[in-house]
């Protein structure tokens, strides 16, 4: 009898082919600069698709013939019009060897290069090829070519004709003289004027406001450069969400047209919260409400409310912008605080008053006059001092972002003369130095390397006779990460902190991005304070150094920093500090 075998054995038996594996390795050769060859790679179809094993040979081949044409296009914008692209493919390797071998030929330059217009009852004048980025006998990249094109139209649009397109445009290449010449012709439009200017969108922002901040002078000639402008003041403002220029009617030669402006205005009102956590300063909630178009022109009023284990605080402050003068504005604040720290108690009230202008673009200056009393309880002496002070400040910020920057700098300074106005209350001179910078190392903004210092000087009593909350301290999550809040710097019997004349500071921070929304940051910063008027180096600079956790969300980044001491004080620093909060230390 004949045995009946059980179908999973008959399978078991059957022997299987494995598919042909067409995976491939690609080489190429020949480029003429390592930036052309970086091109080359990046257009490559083979290196797009190389986590796409194909199916067959044939297949591999398409992907490499693709990448000849492609990589000819490469070669003739970067000014290689007679190259030639060969490959081969050798399948006796694995993975398969895909190899191209490239003669880009002579590089081509530009030897011509004419701008004209159609015609019409008045044309401009050429825009001069410097202006444009073209040099006679250059490379004859097309990437300049049409940004030349493109400058010419904005050089138009600057000088009376925002109608201005291209209408024709002709690269001719001569193979017998590695040779291009450029032909670009110009229809300019009508030479038109700036006329009436209109307000569309505005509902609780006044019209006269808006146009105060215009400074709006009908008649001159069309300038796109006078309207984009425009926009950036109405958007540095904080109203809108946008301002757009509306389309306008075609109109004849050398007349004047109106320009509408169409306003899409943002919620004036918000309110927040915030909170955050340190091993030496505790727990700390922060809330604000805001109000951004008070009485309808852009004045700013807002409260901030701090509740928190060392500090309750209160502070009211306005802001009148555009006050008397553009870019001037008019600030006011009132603050009521109790602060209970190793260093000292205090309950004060201050109110300010004073003026700040913008200054080249990214420099804020400013000045005004404060009042302040307080009481403090300074190492169980309690005095009242009372002080008016004439603050004067610059600030310049070049950042790209407030809560987690990846380039610019930062500095600011302040420079406040204090007058005593009562018998225990001192005259002293107050400077503050602050500044920080940030550099983009990686593509992509996934390293950020960050640094910051910070330099405090005063002049005038000693230290014992300025009152405590207007000494220098050191040491906490904004300081010196890494030592209790404010410990860094000379200390009393009880190792408390007795504050000094003058600070120096120091930071340094690696930013890695390990994924869009994932981050690390090792960090290291130093620091002292000094009971002489300027830093004398006197005492131990501390160091402090961690290792801090990042989850970056649309608000910014929400940190968690752990940070050791390392020159501990016996009997005076933990062996860590903890810190969470919202936005990067600095």
């Amino acid at each position: 009898m004949a045995a009946v075998l059980p179908v999973w054995a008959a399978e078991s038996d059957v022997s299987k082919t494995a598919a042909p594996d067409f995976s491939y390795d690609v080489t190429i050769n020949g480029a003429p600069s390592d930036a052309i060859d970086d091109l080359l790679e990046q257009s490559s179809r083979l290196e797009q698709l190389s986590d796409k094993t194909p199916a067959s040979q044939a297949a591999l081949r398409r992907r490499a013939e693709e990448d000849v044409e492609g990589f000819q296009k490469v070669l003739r914008s970067e000014g290689y019009y007679a190259n030639e692209v060969t490959f081969k493919i050798d399948e006796k390797q694995s993975p398969i060897a895909v190899t191209f071998d490239i003669d880009p030929g002579p590089l081509f330059r530009i030897t011509k290069f004419d701008i004209g217009f159609t015609k019409g009852a008045e044309n401009p004048e050429v825009p001069k090829l410097s202006d444009l980025g073209i040099e006679i006998g250059m490379p004859a990249r097309s990437e300049p070519v049409v940004n030349a094109q493109s400058q010419a139209i904005v050089e138009l649009t600057n000088r009376g004709y925002p109608d201005a397109r291209i209408d024709n445009q002709e690269a001719v290449v001569d193979f017998a003289t590695d040779a291009m010449e450029v032909t670009v012709t110009i229809d300019a439009g009508p030479r038109l004027y700036m006329g009436e200017l209109k307000l569309e969108g505005l509902e609780t922002v006044e019209e006269d406001y808006v146009r105060r901040i215009a400074a709006w002078e009908p008649g001159k000639l069309y300038d796109t450069r006078v309207l984009d402008e425009l926009r950036r003041r109405y958007l540095r403002t904080g109203l809108f969400n946008s301002v757009r220029l509306k389309p306008r009617k075609e109109a004849e030669a050398d007349s004047t047209v109106p320009i509408t402006l169409m306003f899409e205005e943002r919620e004036h009102r918000s309110i927040g919260l915030g909170a955050g956590y340190s091993t030496s300063e505790g727990f700390g909630t922060q809330y604000y409400w805001e109000n951004r178009n008070m009485f309808g022109q852009g004045e700013k009023l807002r409260a901030d409310l701090t509740i928190a284990e060392i500090r309750r605080e209160l502070k009211i402050s306005y802001v009148k912008p555009n006050f008397i003068r553009l870019d001037h504005n008019l600030n006011a604040s009132f603050d009521i605080k109790q602060e209970n720290t190793e260093a000292y108690d205090e309950d004060s009230v201050t109110a300010f008053v004073g003026i700040d202008r913008r200054w080249r673009k990214k420099w804020v200056v400013g000045a005004g006059v404060s009042l302040e009393y307080a009481e403090i309880d300074d190492s169980g002496v309690e005095e009242s001092y009372a002080l008016a002070g004439l603050p004067l400040t610059a600030r310049y910020d070049s950042t790209d972002d407030l809560l987690d920057p990846t380039k610019g700098r930062r500095f600011s300074a302040e420079l406040v003369p204090y007058l005593g106005l009562n018998d225990v209350s001192p005259d002293f001179l107050r400077l503050e130095l602050d500044g920080s910078t940030y550099y983009s190392v990686i593509d992509k903004e996934r390293l950020i390397l960050a640094a910051r210092a910070k330099l405090g000087m005063m002049a005038g009593d000693s230290a014992n006779a300025i009152p405590a909350p207007k000494r220098f301290y050191s040491g906490g999550g904004g300081s010196v990460r890494g030592y209790q809040y404010q410990t860094v710097g000379p200390l009393d019997a009880n190792n408390d902190p007795i504050g000094g004349r003058s600070l120096l500071e120091v930071g340094f921070e690696a930013r890695v991005k390990i994924t869009d929304s994932i981050g690390i940051v090792p960090f290291i910063e130093g620091g002292n304070v000094y009971e002489s008027m300027a830093p004398d180096f006197s005492g131990e600079f501390l160091w402090g150094a961690g290792l801090g956790f990042r989850y970056y969300t649309a608000i910014g980044p929400i940190r968690l920093d752990v940070a050791v001491p390392l020159n501990k004080r016996p009997n005076v620093d933990d062996s860590y500090q903890i810190y969470i909060s919202i936005g990067q230390a600095f």
